[in-house]
Parts: structure tokens; C-alpha cells; sequence
């Protein structure tokens, strides 16, 4: 399960994009920030028997960035960090439902985003195999759902989620301008 939220001062676009993540990604609980503290969301992510936090950042009325964190005792531990470098809200893609998910994968296009996918599965707690192509789904019975990550010039890499079986796009689609990993950091500001 993962609990998602925003920075505190969020955009329409970003609070939009956290209501399409919350649609699409299995068990995820979502949360208005307010006032709360990382302290707090940690408390909050406890209670609720949260496996992970994700906050998501807004630059210039943008989704910005996604924060991965682990909750634990005494403090909660981050675990990555994705920069965005724009979004496409589910909105702007389809105007289907997204049906609601059991399991996903995370899948991947190039062998350059082995990394970048393994991160995503972690960070995401996704339950499913990382495989290195949509053709392997066949493989797989227990995902439903599918982040497939793909390269895209100027950029780091393309994620988007689609549906199992007819492989459709339900977004939301993101552009990944970079990624890193802050297992063993300090706290970085959310």
C-alpha cells in the first residue's frame, strides 16, 4: 500500500495528477498534505499500514518530482527521487475509467532503464517482475496493470501505465528527465 500526497502548497495540475496516480496505482491511499510534517506523514503512513510514502512536488504549476519514502521508527527513510519533466494528465490521453488494479508490473523498452524500472518497482512496492518488454506479459497472469518506461530523445525516459490484455494506454504518462537514490541520505526537503 502506498500513501500518496502533494508538497504543501500544490497546483490544480498536480493535484489532478495525484488523483490519476491514486486511480491507477493498486492499494494506493491518497491524502491532502495541509499542514502536515514529514514526521506526521510517517505517523499517518504508520497507522494506516502504508508500505510507502510518495510525495509528489510542484514546480512553476507543474508536477515537478516524485519523492519515494519508506515509513519507519523513529524516522521515516527516503528512498528515491524522480524528476519530471512534464506529465500527461489521464485526462489529456483517454477518456476511459481506470478499473481498479490488483497487481503491477514494471516493463521497459531499452536495456539502458534497467535501473531506472528496478528503481520504479521498489520504490512503488509494485509486487510484479520487472521484465524487459511488453511482450513478456503473456508471461506474467497476476499483473493487471503496467508501467512500461521507454526512451524518448531530449530525455531520460517515457513512463506510462497501460492495461493488461489489450495493452492500452490509461495513463497518466510521464517524461523522466532523471532519478537518483537517497537510501543512506539525510532528509531532502518536501
Amino acid at each position: 500500500m502506498i500513501l500518496i500526497t502533494t508538497t504543501r502548497r500544490p497546483s490544480r495540475r498536480t493535484r489532478s495528477f495525484v488523483r490519476d496516480l491514486y486511480h491507477v496505482i493498486p492499494g494506493a491511499i491518497r491524502r491532502n498534505r495541509g499542514k502536515m510534517s514529514l514526521e506526521d506523514l510517517n505517523e499517518l503512513a504508520l497507522q494506516l499500514g502504508a508500505g510507502r510514502v510518495l510525495v509528489v512536488g510542484t514546480s512553476k504549476g507543474n508536477p515537478s518530482s516524485l519523492t519515494f519514502y519508506e515509513p519507519s521508527l523513529p524516522v521515516i527513510r527516503p528512498l528515491s527521487i524522480i524528476y519530471l519533466k512534464g506529465v500527461s494528465l489521464r485526462r489529456e490521453i483517454t477518456d476511459r475509467r481506470a478499473p481498479s488494479f490488483r497487481e503491477m508490473c514494471v516493463t521497459y523498452s531499452s536495456p539502458d532503464l534497467t535501473h531506472l524500472a528496478q528503481v520504479l518497482s521498489l520504490s512503488l512496492q509494485s509486487g510484479g517482475p520487472v521484465l524487459s518488454s511488453l511482450d513478456q506479459l503473456h508471461l506474467v497472469r497476476e499483473c493487471d496493470l503496467v508501467l512500461h518506461l521507454t526512451t524518448e530523445s531530449g530525455i531520460l525516459a517515457s513512463a506510462s501505465f497501460y492495461t493488461t490484455g489489450k495493452t492500452v494506454e490509461i495513463g497518466p504518462r510521464m517524461r523522466i528527465g532523471r532519478f537518483r537514490e537517497l537510501e543512506g541520505e539525510g532528509e531532502p526537503e518536501a
